[in-house]
């Protein structure tokens, strides 16, 4: 873009084993934060890497007519499935690892953080660099964080203790702003709602009346502009019953195929940890009484249908 910084990267060619080996932690290279949140949404954007844009539409004063701006794809950077194991990870440095204060309640948060090292020889000047970048939803990311603090004062320059509490502080007050809805457990939607035929509609719009009806849509097409591309299969099907927040994969061309899943063990986990190791496999839930999973209907190991819903009973 005009007027952007450049990063201070290897050439292909200079790249042997030790950079190879520094460059898989981050050390010896320098990048900008706009191409750090650019490679990241594209590695849990499915994998699809798209061209940064500031403008979402332009409206003419005189007329009030709007032109939008379409979203620009780049290329594929990582597989699908890449990208949901990806995520999988990023979700649990929050709830296992480093990223702990970015977490907010309600909310499935992922993240990395991050503390940079000075050039040799200029680490009075410089300082470290403690940065978090942060994801929600873990599993159909809306939104990107990134936080930076140069030469952190205090007992710690880590990013996971210095800039995660401010990632987390910025999720609190811009997820409801955005109208994604929370999931505390105590306050769960028991709502269900039967799922719509959506065959022939466009993916943009499956996925409007999804939304508007408290679903969640996967999109699976060779085509680039899903306000053109129909939808030929979803899964589940029409007429299933689903609870708020399921996921429904839409199919827009015959080659977009159903795939397979494994279903987790799932016993002893809380109705949410369930609900995020099923949904990272574009699996749903059903889940009936109060505690952890005591029983699932569907074994672990079996391989069901993406977007398969998988019925869970809680026990104290």
């Amino acid at each position: 873009m005009s007027g952007e910084s450049s990063s201070n990267f290897y050439d292909l060619k200079d790249v042997g084993p030790v950079e190879l080996a520094t460059m898989s932690f981050g050390q010896r290279f320098t990048i900008t934060p706009l191409q750090l949140i650019t490679a990241v949404s594209g590695l849990v954007n499915d994998g699809n890497l798209m061209q940064p844009r500031i403008v979402s539409k332009v409206v003419d004063p005189d007329t009030g007519i709007s032109t939008d701006v379409q979203p620009v794809f780049v290329r594929q950077v990582v597989s699908s499935d890449t990208s949901t194991k990806i995520k999988d990870m990023m979700g649990s440095v929050v709830t296992e690892g480093t990223g702990g204060p970015a977490a907010v309640k309600g909310y499935s948060i992922g993240g990395k953080s991050g503390t940079s090292e000075p050039q040799p020889g200029r680490e009075k000047e410089d300082g470290y660099v403690a940065s978090f970048i942060g994801i929600s939803p873990v599993q159909n990311p809306q939104i990107i964080v990134l936080v930076a603090l140069y030469k952190p004062q205090g007992a710690s320059h880590q990013g996971g203790t210095v800039t995660a509490p401010v990632v987390s502080k910025i999720f609190t007050d811009v997820l409801p702003y955005l109208g994604v809805s929370s999931s505390v457990e105590e306050k769960e939607k028991t709502g269900t709602v039967k799922l719509p035929d959506l065959k022939n509609k466009t993916l943009t719009e499956a996925r409007q009346i999804l939304e508007a009806s408290g679903l969640r849509a996967y999109m699976k097409s060779t085509m680039t502009d899903s306000s053109s591309a129909l939808v030929v299969n979803q899964s589940p099907k029409s007429g299933t019953t689903l609870s708020a927040d399921s996921i429904v994969c839409l199919y827009a061309s015959s080659d977009a195929s159903v795939e397979s899943k494994t279903v987790p063990d799932l016993i002893g986990k809380t109705v949410e940890q369930a609900k995020n190791s099923l949904n990272s496999l574009n699996l749903n839930i059903m889940a009936t009484g109060t505690g952890v999973v005591s029983a699932q209907d569907i074994a672990p190991g079996t391989s069901v249908e993406e977007g398969s819903i998988i019925t869970v009973t809680l026990s104290q």
